[in-house]
């Protein structure tokens, strides 16, 4: 299940820093929280964002909403079947089977749609039980 993180820390961050109220050491905190966010949020296909104005909260959570309605299920069979507990890394991308080559997504007045496939960068495969 993919996690959406939303910072809410970004504007206090930025008057704090305006007004020197941050050192070197707070802003690499802030950095470091940040990329966690980012981190987690793309290991399970979700997002991260980090709203500068509250009136950007009706665009991120329409965003968020976007992605859990249109969400599609993708089974996979490993060929590695090897149960060896290594990290396997997934590519998916959308193919046309007859060319193999990226498959052009149109609206339905036929103009190209642009498209972002957000998706688990891997999994863990299982250990061998003892």
């Amino acid at each position: 299940m993919p996690i959406y993180a939303i910072g809410l820390m970004q504007t206090l961050r930025e008057l704090m820093d305006a007004y020197g109220g941050m050192g070197a050491m707070q802003r690499m905190d802030f950095l470091q929280a940040d990329n966690e966010l980012k981190t987690f949020a793309k290991e399970t296909g979700g997002q991260a964002y980090f709203p500068r104005f509250q009136g950007e909260s009706p665009q991120i959570f329409g965003e968020i909403h976007q992605a859990l309605r249109n969400q599609y299920v993708i089974t996979y069979t490993p060929s590695n079947k090897a149960h060896d507990g290594s990290f396997r890394k997934l590519k998916v991308e959308l193919v046309n089977p007859a060319t193999n080559e990226a498959l052009p997504v149109k609206d339905e007045k036929g103009k190209p749609i642009k498209y972002t496939i957000v998706a688990k960068a891997g999994y863990k495969a299982p250990r061998q039980v003892e």
